[in-house]
């Protein structure tokens, strides 16, 4: 299942984060839609069920860890994608502890990471699959590399800080 008869989800209250991923996934043939709040999400969901939810994990006065599991108790929680800059370890385990939430990608990312993502679940949401969960990639082990890439910074507290990144040589970019 690829391109236009694929419904995508977004629900991120970023709304450059939502530009960029949306953009790149028309451009790709997917139908997006958005949502800034879980509640929205609900309402979403309800008009039309999205074949994949990309979904956030902090939303300001909402946070995934306990929405989602609020969704799958509904009924409503569609396959998902965790796609956040604030995943932690145990976040991720809790996560993808309910059945429909498929993996978690961190940010940043590139585009083609996410659309390769958004394909396994895919695959696995149909049952045409039979892949493991794609592993997120681990820290390095060599004890100099912090695991940020170039222009990533790291707070006091862990969070990494992100933002849309373009390379020049082909206009194609991800999302930091």
């Amino acid at each position: 299942m690829t391109g236009e008869s694929v419904h995508i989800l977004i629900v991120d209250n970023d709304e450059r984060i939502v530009e960029l991923v949306a953009w790149f996934l028309e451009r790709h043939g997917y139908s997006v839609r958005s949502a800034d709040s879980f509640d929205g999400a609900r309402v979403a969901i309800r008009e039309r069920r999205p074949d994949l939810m990309l979904s956030d994990v902090d939303l300001g006065m909402q946070n995934a860890c306990e929405e989602l599991p609020r969704l799958d108790q509904e009924g409503l929680l569609p396959p998902t994608l965790v796609v956040s800059g604030f995943l932690t370890a145990d976040m991720r385990v809790e996560l993808l502890a309910l059945e429909p939430v498929l993996d978690t990608l961190a940010k940043p990312f590139e585009f083609e990471e996410l659309e390769r993502r958004m394909v396994a679940c895919l695959a696995r949401a149909e049952g045409t699959s039979s892949l493991p969960p794609i592993p997120s990639a681990q820290p390095s082990e060599n004890p100099g590399d912090s695991g940020l890439r170039a222009g990533e910074s790291e707070d006091e507290e862990g969070w990494i800080e992100v933002g849309p990144t373009v390379t020049r040589e082909s206009g194609e970019g991800g999302f930091e």
